[in-house]
């Protein structure tokens, strides 16, 4: 059954899904110490969800730390080193648990950074794809199932383009 989530300051609303786990607690995932998980698992009728949240807007975080957060966006590091990670650890972990549903699998990445501009999703969500291998050998599909898309999201994008489970900060 689906249930109000948090993440930081940000609470999810998927009271609408059919399921909702927070992965990346130790209790659910158990093996933090050779694989990363996302933060939500989000099962709907026709879907299931991979969602990471980053929240370098959390009041908790000095400038310093949203600097440095920045700055792996600009270097690609945190796709490459964090974001793909995630996904494809938590896809293997799933998919050796034959915890998999035979349904369209995507990943979300919530960004909460107020400076982040809509002009700046589209590139951000190629490095995502990229570094999540959305696609396998020579560009092409891989054989077996696999995530079908991989999207970064603002606060603003997710409530506008998955209003049916909207995001706030909370304080």
């Amino acid at each position: 059954m689906g249930e109000i989530v948090t993440e930081n300051e940000l609470e999810f609303d998927f009271r609408s899904a059919l399921n909702v786990v927070k992965f990346d607690d130790e209790q659910k995932h158990g093996l933090a110490h050779c694989m990363k998980a996302v933060d939500f698992l989000v099962e709907w009728d026709d879907e299931f969800w991979f969602v990471e949240v980053k929240d370098p807007d959390c009041s908790r975080a000095s400038e310093k730390e949203r600097k440095k957060f920045k700055n792996t966006i600009k270097s690609k590091s945190l796709f490459s080193s964090v974001l793909g990670p995630k996904l494809k650890d938590s896809f293997l972990y799933l998919h050796l648990n034959k915890q998999l549903p035979e349904k369209s699998l995507k990943y979300f990445v919530l960004l909460a950074l107020d400076s982040l501009q809509p002009e700046h999703l589209a590139p951000l969500s190629d490095s995502l794809q990229s570094s999540s291998c959305l696609l396998g050998p020579d560009h092409s599909s891989w054989k077996n199932q696999y995530i079908e898309s991989a999207i970064v999201f603002t606060e603003k994008t997710w409530n506008t383009k998955l209003a049916y489970c909207p995001v706030k900060r909370i304080t």
